[in-house]
């Protein structure tokens, strides 16, 4: 993995190498842009709830570059997002599929980059589960209701009805920009300039 990027800062010390992030921190904006896990969960409701205490009636910038990662720790996210006093604005910087595509669509405004691609889909069954006949019903009982939940939140943010959004996460779906828009998971295609 890559290190955080550094950016020089003068201080009344000289200068000082600062993480690229505390900046964009100070700047009310949060990234993320790594697989969606328990500690970049925790990490991600530790900065919206700083944000909000420090300043609740500002927006907050969320971007987002991620191929998805866990549900569960993507549901804390999400509700951080929908329950954040300081209105959350999401922007997709390239990818927001699975997880992160749920955390996209929750912005009160969601914008993406032209050539950005968005991706729903069924849950997955994660690390090659094996178990018995009740282990596996369970699971498959589990996975259906993580669907439901996923299917109720895709149509509260698009508008779609209960069967199309059924249709369009049956299989991995491939939104362009401007179909993303089309299908009410984005509002605006915008360039880099809205962004920073």
């Amino acid at each position: 993995m890559i290190g955080e990027m550094m950016i020089p800062q003068r201080t009344s010390h000289g200068i000082t190498a600062l993480p690229i992030k505390s900046l964009a921190f100070e700047q009310r904006t949060i990234y993320i842009d790594d697989e969606i896990n328990e500690a970049m969960a925790a990490e991600f409701i530790k900065q919206v709830i700083m944000l909000n205490r420090m300043e609740a009636k500002q927006p907050i910038k969320v971007l987002i570059m991620s191929a998805g990662g866990s549900v569960i720790h993507g549901f804390a996210m999400y509700d951080a997002i929908c329950t954040s006093v300081a209105p959350i604005d999401t922007y997709c910087i390239g990818t927001a599929y699975s997880m992160a595509a749920i955390l996209f669509v929750a912005g009160r405004k969601r914008y993406l980059l032209e050539h950005s691609k968005i991706m729903l889909h069924e849950p997955l069954i994660e690390n090659g589960y094996r178990g018995s006949a009740s282990s596996i019903k369970s699971m498959s009982d589990s996975l259906q209701d993580t669907k439901k939940q996923l299917s109720d939140i895709l149509c509260r943010h698009t508008g779609k009805s209960y069967e199309e959004m059924n249709m369009a996460i049956n299989y991995d779906h491939y939104f362009s920009a401007s179909e993303a828009v089309e299908f009410g998971l984005a509002d605006e295609i915008v360039g880099l300039e809205r962004v920073i």
